[in-house]
């Protein structure tokens, strides 16, 4: 037996019981609701937020956190998250790997329809991954995670095999983090999938839990549920999400009973909610993360002491402080405290000193000048700031804005409206620094965000590149061994930390806000979505 098979076999043995998990919680919690049977209203209409007009297609590159809280109810994934945050069936039954760890083989639901009427078969996948996904020319979002994905191929109607460059543990996870199986008959033919505006904008079609009835722009979008859903039927009838670009007005909003749930993203705004007797508040656990983006492609933020600066520069407690209300945490990387196993606190850190700060810019080059800024060869190190329009991103932005600027550096700060950022910022790098947030699944895996291979049009939008550090990750995708994958992370978080890759801000305590009458699954947002079943409305 080679050492790939022996691998492969731990794979199984450890892949096997967080299914198993999975499936044992949230049998645990249907059993609890279906004692909700007689009390919850099987004709309810909740309403929720989101900022902007969403893009149905979440493969497309314009598409981002506007359209994330609708997607997993329109589509259906091959996988899904369960309430333990373990991937668990969704189009896809049961899946295995092949012993050389290549090839992934996923069994699919049989009798699936799409909410056109027509059938769904192992062509649909074959479709979307390889028109869609594959396909480079078309830059699809999401697409930069599956870089180690070759083909996919279809062996009979309900069967599908994923074939890899490299064993991939973590594979099952990325399959269900908003990687929607799209309609090839909708598709086909279809030169350019983004220009598809029906779809995209007005009539998507999906296998999911609800489908779109009514779409007003700039103001809402009203899903009702699906008749030929193949899974769990939910007890909520009708989901109409407002678009409310500002969270002051989402909370307004809750309060008045315009909304009936909301993520608030501004923990100083958690006390009004509070006192309010016709609410619950929950905080919720997440794998989520805070950083200022530098952009890398060219100097001076090209050069790590430069980065490692400017994180010295900011005083990151103070803000999580006075931002934040003391709902957060230091952040020392992408791997969040939530994940106990991997998360190293002991990694390089930079607590705030602006002397630090200063010594380091001398070091690459830089010197006080008039007024107090710095000057390199004559020139000023200047930064163009362009920040989303969203939750407290403006707010935070500014107070790193006058951290930078007190050592000297003139901080160019521009306030975008939402797709206006996504297209200029995260799709055409037209940004020297700005401020944003991952959230990722309950998986140690970071390459999709770090990798050298997806600088140019993936989430790396920062354009780092380091060639040690991409091999650390790609070992630690190679394994499920829970030991070897601890001390292969932890090595990455060092590199990472050591880079300054991303400038890393807060670990964020998110709060979920909603009418008491209304019952969510006390989870982060993605996974109490992908589990709309268990939410309901008592009479």
């Amino acid at each position: 037996m080679t050492v790939l098979q022996r691998r492969v076999r731990r794979w199984a043995r450890v892949l096997a019981p967080s299914i198993l998990a999975a499936a044992t919680v949230s049998g645990t919690v249907f059993a609890a609701s279906a004692r909700q049977a007689a009390s919850y209203d099987p004709n309810a209409t909740i309403t929720m937020a989101i900022n902007a007009d969403p893009t149905f297609n979440l493969w497309s590159p314009t598409a981002y956190v506007e359209s994330d809280n609708i997607d997993p109810l329109i589509f259906s994934d091959l996988t899904k998250f369960g309430l333990n945050g373990s991937p668990a069936p969704d189009l896809a039954t049961s899946w295995s790997a092949s012993k050389n760890g290549l090839t992934w083989t996923f069994h699919l639901q049989h009798g699936v329809k799409w909410q056109d009427g027509q059938p769904f078969t192992s062509a649909d996948v074959v479709f979307t991954y390889e028109n869609i996904v594959l396909n480079k020319s078309l830059g699809a979002n999401q697409a930069s995670n599956f870089t180690d994905l070759t083909s996919v191929t279809a062996a009979g109607p309900y069967t599908v095999l994923f074939h890899l460059k490299a064993p991939w543990a973590s594979l099952p996870a990325y399959l269900g983090w908003f990687a929607p199986i799209l309609p090839e008959h909708i598709f086909k033919g279809v030169k350019d999938p983004w220009t598809l505006a029906s779809f995209d904008k007005q009539h998507p079609v999906g296998t999911g839990p609800y489908q779109v009835t009514k779409v007003v722009p700039g103001q809402s979008i009203t899903l009702t549920r699906n008749p030929s859903y193949f899974g769990p039927k939910p007890k909520i009838a009708t989901i109409i999400y407002q678009i409310v670009p500002q969270e002051t007005t989402q909370i307004a909003d809750l309060i008045s009973g315009d909304l009936n749930f909301i993520e608030v993203d501004q923990p100083q705004l958690v006390s009004r909610l509070k006192a309010d007797p016709s609410l619950t508040i929950q905080r919720v656990p997440e794998q989520n993360y805070y950083y200022m983006a530098l952009n890398q492609r060219s100097a001076p933020f090209n050069n790590v002491l430069v980065r490692q600066a400017l994180e010295y520069a900011i005083n990151r407690p103070a803000i999580i402080q006075g931002l934040l209300r003391g709902y957060g945490t230091v952040s020392n990387g992408p791997i969040a405290p939530i994940q106990a196993m991997y998360y190293d606190s002991k990694v390089a850190s930079y607590p705030y000193n602006p002397t630090k700060a200063l010594a380091l810019l001398k070091q690459a080059g830089y010197t006080k000048g008039a007024g107090g800024k710095l000057y390199k060869n004559g020139k000023p190190l200047t930064m163009y700031m362009p920040v989303g329009q969203y939750g407290y991103l403006v707010q935070a932005a500014e107070l790193v804005q006058q951290y930078w600027q007190k050592i000297g550096v003139t901080v160019n700060f521009k306030v975008l409206e939402w797709n206006t950022f996504i297209s200029d910022v995260i799709v055409k790098h037209q940004f020297q620094g700005t401020i944003g947030w991952w959230i990722s699944p309950l998986d140690p895996d970071m390459y999709p965000y770090y990798s050298c291979a997806s600088a140019a049009t993936g989430y790396n939008f920062q354009g780092s590149c380091n060639a040690q550090l991409d091999k650390v990750m790609l070992a630690g995708r190679e394994t499920a061994n829970p030991a070897r994958r601890v001390a292969i992370y932890k090595q990455a978080q060092q590199l990472l930390a050591q880079g300054q890759y991303l400038n890393f801000l807060w670990y964020p305590q998110m709060v979920d806000a909603s009418s008491s009458n209304l019952h969510v699954p006390s989870v982060n947002i993605n996974i109490a979505l992908d589990n709309i079943s268990l939410w309901y409305v008592t009479k």
